[in-house]
């Protein structure tokens, strides 16, 4: 089955390249640092690769910018649009950037597996750097077997959109709190039209991340990497996302979502006002403002089980790590580029609405997320204060993550779509990738004695 292709988009902006610049140079942060280049009278020069490109990137340049003017000693060059693959390559080649912004934290423990980038420990120690300061799940994601190998810069959580015209249409208060209350609101919100055909869809059942492994307690791999892809917490949750798509038929789903959002159409249901319900991102609401300007729309918490508050707060994080290469020019100046923009950086940003507008992101900030005044909409204050729960927790850092979170989402979807069992989906998963993750953590714990 096919779905909506629905990843972090980037966003119509109105602040350009040039007024992000301008506003870099009248902006000043305290500290600066000796630098032996500088000495000399002449600024180091340091390229740094992120994987933003276009208007979501637009917020970065002028960061480096105000980092560069209160650092002379070193000038930091910026390269968009770097993937992996291209940072690989260069790294291998001998001229890979000192420091990169990665798409996604899924890359961290892989490519620390193959020592591409650089362990930050001793750096975090000699400079005193607070992880306190971070959210927890955001500082977790950017580990590999508990060592620190990222900096978490800008994040993206997740939480249930509804739209609270429809909820009112169909007699509803207030978005649900448990998922059987979730299940009842979406059969009232659903729309049947004379054809059979859905016209109105109440929730729509797939979940980022493969969050619903969490539902229920469960993780997709044990803290030192195992691949628990058969627990049966996990598997509990992802047989109840699988129950809601059976309950509603999934040649009908399948069909509705197909029609809402055309096959080559950018509408998406929920946006356009077809759908009462959806899980999905922060990232999400420019797409909703866009497409329906006048929504009224909310952001509330993933439901939990019936009787098991315990799991409330359900979520999962994911963002951007800044990382050190292993072929770093400079590795003291790229930690204290890293460090910065962690920190100071992302507090610059995150006060600054221009610059927010093009990052538009979850701060990984605990003293920015628990700050609602400084977040640009409620919804958005939502998200911020939501992606520091207790019961938020990243896809698990474990080599391969990326293909490995494919793979349950392929199977998750053929559980929905045919008759295989959601214990059998899951246990093929598990076949595969339990041996093939245990040898690349074993292979990669020889290597580095």
């Amino acid at each position: 089955m096919t779905r909506l292709n629905r990843t972090r988009t980037l966003k119509t902006c109105t602040a350009t390249l040039g007024s992000a610049a301008l506003l870099a140079s009248t902006m000043t942060v305290p500290g600066s640092f000796d630098n032996a280049a500088w000495a000399s009278g002449s600024p180091e020069q340091l390229t740094m690769a992120i994987a933003w490109t276009g208007t979501q990137a637009a917020g970065v340049p002028p960061l480096l910018a105000i980092y560069n003017k209160e650092n002379p000693g070193v000038h930091w060059d910026l390269i968009e649009n770097v993937t992996e693959e291209k940072l690989l390559a260069e790294e291998a080649a001998g001229d890979a950037p000192s420091v990169a912004m990665l798409n996604t934290t899924n890359l961290v423990a892989t490519m620390a597996t193959t020592s591409a980038i650089l362990p930050l420990q001793q750096y975090i120690s000699s400079s005193k750097l607070s992880l306190n300061q971070f959210t927890p799940a955001s500082l977790y994601s950017n580990t590999y077997l508990g060592a620190q190998y990222a900096l978490p810069f800008f994040e993206d959580t997740y939480g249930l959109y509804y739209n609270k015209t429809l909820f009112k249409k169909a007699g509803i208060a207030g978005p649900p709190t448990t998922l059987s209350q979730l299940a009842t609101d979406a059969q009232k919100l659903t729309i049947t039209g004379p054809n059979g055909q859905y016209t109105q869809l109440g929730f729509e059942p797939t979940m980022p991340k493969e969050l619903e492994g969490y539902l229920f307690g469960g993780h997709w791999a044990s803290s030192t990497g195992q691949v628990t892809a058969t627990s049966p917490l996990a598997e509990k949750g992802v047989a109840w996302l699988v129950s809601m798509e059976k309950m509603f038929d999934p040649s009908k789903v399948q069909r509705f979502l197909a029609g809402a959002s055309g096959a080559t159409s950018s509408l998406d249901p929920f946006a356009t006002g077809t759908v009462g319900m959806d899980v999905s991102g922060e990232w999400f609401m420019p797409t909703i403002l866009q497409q329906s300007p006048h929504m009224d729309f909310g952001a509330a918490p993933i439901p939990y089980p019936d009787g098991e508050p315990q799991y409330a707060g359900t979520g999962s994080v994911g963002g951007n790590p800044l990382v050190i290469l292993k072929g770093a020019t400079d590795v003291q100046a790229s930690w204290k580029l890293i460090d910065w923009l962690a920190t100071t950086g992302q507090v610059i940003a995150t006060k600054n609405p221009a610059l927010f507008h093009d990052i538009y992101s979850v701060p990984a900030l605990k003293s920015l997320v628990n700050d609602p005044k400084l977040a640009p909409t409620p919804q958005m204050a939502f998200f911020w204060k939501y992606s520091g729960g207790k019961n938020i927790q990243p896809f698990p850092p474990i080599p391969d993550a990326t293909s490995y979170l494919d793979a349950i989402t392929s199977a998750v979807q053929d559980a929905q779509v045919t008759d295989i069992s959601v214990q059998k989906a899951l246990q093929q998963v598990q076949n595969q990738y339990a041996p093939l993750i245990a040898q690349e953590i074993k292979t990669a714990r020889t290597n580095s004695q």
